[in-house]
């Protein structure tokens, strides 16, 4: 709310802009007059927010909608496009790449499952049959009323932990024939609860991430332990908490990102604080350090993307040439924000990256594309001989054949895993929305 301005939300999923305007042109009397509704939400609407340049709604139909005030926005770009969120941005699938584990993360609940396997090979498009079938290992209960609020799985597949909003728990998983079984390690009880949490590519390290911008590694040992090695904290110190982790394939480095948006980079070999990556006037929406080169890839919440070289502190070549040409404006006015970021190790100059409605395979080595070229043309190019093909390809190789898009990750260089869930599985558990009249009827 504004002093002129006010934003309602009803039980039919319409939302209202009301403003204090002058009965007459220059006048001194004003009256309250309803000036904009908008009709975003299928359900009730919960919650009504008024930023400066747009309306913010939150309904029970599990969307939040940023609905922008032309009025105020000077100029076309990212703040004056309609924006609807519909799903949780914090990842709430890890993957085990070496053991091809998926571990689920519910409310109350994690679910460790096996990947299927085929021996057949295929055309794209076609289902190939398998020899073995996703099998549900474990499931595991938090115990109390509290929700989880992160958890993870190391690569190797041994090692679980997860964490509410009060306590951090770690778990070292036992495969005893064909079934799995699960022991709870003993962890120091100085460690707080945890923010985020991610393990090193080789399991031997788990990094949790907690308040004040602190970050505490803890060494994982033989056959079911833990021991408390270090706190990373940065230089100025940090009011916020840590909410995103990226560690190096080699166990050089470790990025962090806390609640003032800024990224600070640790040795991990001496413990200590590397260096910060310029400071941006967004939100860091994931990111994550290339194996051979060690460069970290950050995406923000207004679709920018930067790469930043770690060992020479400072902007990629790359990255400087995406900054001065600027990116394709169908990628800037997308409304979902990129979740992952990862690397194929087979291919160097690919990033592959991914958000709720699109997976991404950006080429490096390929031109950027202008505002004149289809960004999402793979399709096309498909269609085209060979000839044809090569003049109209660029950076970006689109797929939005996943959607909506939970969760991405390379498992090894000729395969991928992506976990994808329908929409209407949401739908169904929703309640009723409120019956409006409708004319005619």
């Amino acid at each position: 709310q504004r002093e002129d301005s006010i934003v309602v939300g009803t039980s039919t999923g319409a939302t209202y802009q009301l403003q204090l305007l002058p009965v007459k042109l220059g006048g001194s009397e004003k009256r309250w007059v309803r000036t904009k509704p908008f009709q975003h939400h299928s359900h009730d609407v919960r919650a009504v927010a008024h930023s400066p340049t747009a309306l913010i709604s939150g309904g029970l139909d599990a969307q939040l909608v940023i609905r922008p005030l032309m009025e105020k926005v000077q100029k076309k770009g990212y703040d004056a496009v309609l924006r609807k969120f519909t799903f949780p941005h914090r990842r709430l699938v890890s993957c085990a790449r070496k053991a091809r584990l998926l571990l689920f993360q519910f409310s109350q609940h994690l679910e460790l499952w096996r990947l299927g396997s085929t021996e057949e090979s295929g055309k794209d498009g076609e289902v190939l049959p398998l020899c073995r079938m996703p099998e549900h290992l474990v499931q595991l209960k938090s115990k109390g009323p509290e929700h989880i609020y992160c958890s993870c799985v190391s690569p190797c597949g041994t090692w679980l932990s997860y964490s509410t909003a009060s306590r951090f728990h770690l778990y070292r998983v036992r495969c005893d024939g064909d079934g799995v079984s699960l022991g709870k390690v003993q962890v120091p009880k100085v460690l707080p609860p945890a923010y985020q949490l991610q393990f090193s590519a080789d399991s031997e390290s788990l990094f949790v991430a907690s308040a004040r911008g602190a970050v505490h590694v803890l060494q994982l040992l033989e056959p079911g332990g833990c021991k408390h090695l270090h706190t990373l904290r940065p230089p100025s110190g940090c009011p916020e908490a840590v909410y995103l982790l990226a560690p190096s394939a080699d166990g050089h480095w470790l990025a962090a990102v806390s609640g003032d948006w800024a990224i600070h980079v640790y040795n991990l070999k001496c413990f200590k604080h590397h260096c910060v990556v310029p400071t941006y006037s967004c939100a860091v929406t994931a990111l994550a350090i290339h194996p051979s080169t060690n460069n970290l890839v950050v995406a923000y919440s207004d679709q920018q993307l930067v790469e930043f070289s770690i060992p020479e502190q400072q902007y990629t070549a790359w990255s400087r040439s995406v900054q001065s040409r600027g990116l394709h404006r169908c990628w800037l006015e997308r409304d979902s924000p990129i979740t992952h970021i990862t690397f194929n190790p087979k291919h160097p100059s690919h990033i592959l990256l991914h958000d709720t409605y699109l997976f991404c395979v950006l080429d490096k080595s390929l031109p950027l594309p202008d505002d004149s070229t289809p960004l999402m043309n793979q399709s096309t190019l498909k269609q085209l001989p060979e000839t044809a093909r090569k003049r109209q390809l660029h950076a970006f190789k689109i797929c939005k054949k996943f959607q909506p898009l939970l969760f991405m990750d390379l498992l090894d260089e000729n395969s991928l895993v992506v976990v994808e869930r329908p929409i209407m599985d949401f739908k169904t558990q929703l309640p009723l929305p409120v019956q409006q009249k409708k004319f005619g009827t």
